[in-house]
């Protein structure tokens, strides 16, 4: 099966749980939550399985494993174990309730920034639901210095990226400060603007979901659009030039494609094959989890 449409519906738990049973099969100890989650919803909506862009998904450390049709109020997901479909339809239970302001801007950092800023609530709703929450990292970028303070050899030239402020480095500043369970480590030769946009953006975002439940996205829209108004007169990222030295990128960045070779964007992300920090952040989020 390469793909699967399925209704969401509220109003019929019992019949949207057979459905999902009959075409994702969802572990029983799942169908619980999965109700509970559904019943969150205000009213129905669609989910389609895309198993023919699964292998892709799964090399892709940084990306999320599903994403939205706007243009149809579709949950696309593309993994159908327990983790994915839960956080996907968390998010989808956020998405029908009007967090999705900024969602498919033509600026791919503003998209990025808008999913960081929903983490957090999607976290709370987690907790409201008694369903676990990491708190662990769970990858590492950068290379975090000797004991003696020495730096370390660099797989790959991190500290090239960071240490000059363009369209590539701010991007990816945003992608990172999105990713709670990912630590960075800044070499010494890191640009201040560059490291003042992760930190910026980081605060930012947590404070944009202080206190905001499912029920909350007036608020949340509203502390969004500051947000951002704020990052773009701090950062001025439209006035920043290419990032010229990574491997892939064009000189010319166009309105909503990324400067940068990863993230989560509308249509699937498609790797450079050659791409020099594709291959190191790969090595960095192995498939398993630590210790699994």
């Amino acid at each position: 099966m390469t793909h699967s449409l399925i209704r969401l519906d509220p109003d019929d738990l019992s019949g949207t749980l057979q459905r999902l049973v009959a075409d994702l099969a969802p572990a029983p100890d799942t169908l619980d939550v999965l109700r509970r989650i559904i019943a969150l919803f205000p009213h129905d909506g669609l989910l389609l399985f895309d198993e023919t862009q699964a292998d892709l998904y799964r090399q892709l450390a940084l990306a999320d494993k599903f994403t939205f049709d706007l243009d149809t109020d579709t949950l696309l997901i593309f993994s159908d174990d327990a983790d994915t479909l839960i956080d996907a339809l968390i998010e989808m239970a956020m998405y029908l309730s009007g967090f999705a302001t900024m969602m498919g801007n033509d600026d791919a950092w503003v998209t990025e920034f808008a999913a960081g800023a929903w983490k957090p609530v999607k976290n709370r709703i987690k907790r409201q639901l008694d369903l676990p929450v990491s708190s662990k990292p769970r990858g590492v970028v950068g290379l975090p210095p000797a004991p003696d303070g020495t730096p370390l050899p660099d797989p790959y030239p991190f500290r090239t990226l960071v240490s000059v402020y363009d369209r590539g480095s701010f991007e990816q500043m945003v992608l990172l400060a999105a990713r709670d369970e990912i630590a960075v480590y800044f070499p010494p030769e890191a640009h201040p603007k560059v490291l003042a946009a992760y930190v910026y953006m980081r605060r930012a975002m947590q404070e944009i979901a202080q206190g905001v439940d499912l029920y909350a996205c007036q608020k949340f829209n509203e502390r969004l659009i500051a947000a951002l108004q704020r990052m773009d007169a701090l950062f001025s990222p439209d006035t920043l030039p290419p990032a010229q030295w990574i491997a892939g990128v064009d000189g010319e960045s166009r309105p909503g494609t990324p400067a940068s070779l990863f993230g989560l964007f509308s249509e699937p992300p498609r790797p450079a094959p050659d791409d020099p920090f594709a291959a190191f952040i790969e090595q960095l989020f192995p498939d398993d989890e630590p210790g699994a």
